[in-house]
């Protein structure tokens, strides 16, 4: 005759009664909690490993169609801007200002300006301004910069661009990899873990059999 003893249920640890060196439940509503958590584990560690497959191959690749967008934007913002060199502040525009001293000398400058390549803009806001001062007017003139030196600075947005587009590719990335693998270092170590909870239920289940059939045998030979 088999004798019961007390083991804690593998779901909610509350002491239970059993003869059967197999049983791990309480109840059958722990059963089935215990049964669908391996399921959900099963199910996450297989999504784990298609969606892998899938980050690597495919989320981070660079998007041709989506860069040029990025530079289209960065092009724009870049015609519609006037230079600017203050420190801390700076920025390329399309667009460089001039302050001279004296009208004579803002003529001067404007027909050198204009002999490098610069040329006026028909826009109000670019249009030479007059400031009077106490002793002497000043000139401030904003001309669009020459062709090639515009050519030259939309390149460099572009690949400044691109280079900020791929290194945040990169960063996103590494991220990704980072938390795929904590998430299988951290599948690792349940399944470590489980593995010894079932070696550690395995040995006492061999350890209650054989004091099982030891107690059956006493009381068959009494």
């Amino acid at each position: 005759m088999a004798i019961a003893v007390e083991r804690p249920c593998r779901v909610c640890n509350a002491p239970m009664q059993t003869q059967r060196a197999s049983k791990q439940t309480c109840s059958h509503k722990c059963y089935m909690q215990h049964h669908r958590a391996q399921q959900r584990q099963q199910v996450t560690q297989s999504t784990i490993k298609a969606e892998g497959n899938k980050t690597m191959s495919q989320l981070f690749q660079p998007d041709a169609a989506h860069l040029k967008r990025l530079q289209d934007v960065e092009v724009e913002f870049y015609k519609n801007r006037t230079q600017c060199n203050i420190q801390g502040r700076e920025q390329l525009g399309m667009m460089e200002s001039f302050e001279i001293q004296g009208l004579q000398q803002a003529l001067d400058k404007y027909a050198e300006l204009i002999s490098e390549g610069y040329t006026p803009s028909a826009e109000i806001e670019h249009l030479p301004k007059m400031v009077a001062g106490p002793l002497i007017d000043w000139v401030n003139l904003s001309l669009r910069k020459p062709e090639s030196q515009v050519e030259q600075e939309i390149a460099q947005i572009k690949a400044q661009v691109e280079s900020d587009y791929l290194a945040r590719l990169e960063a996103e990335k590494a991220a990704c990899v980072a938390k795929e693998v904590e998430s299988l270092l951290a599948s690792e170590r349940r399944k470590r873990q489980q593995a010894e909870l079932d070696a550690k239920a395995a040995q006492e289940a061999e350890e209650y059999a054989r004091v099982e059939a030891e107690v059956l045998a006493a009381l068959g030979g009494k």
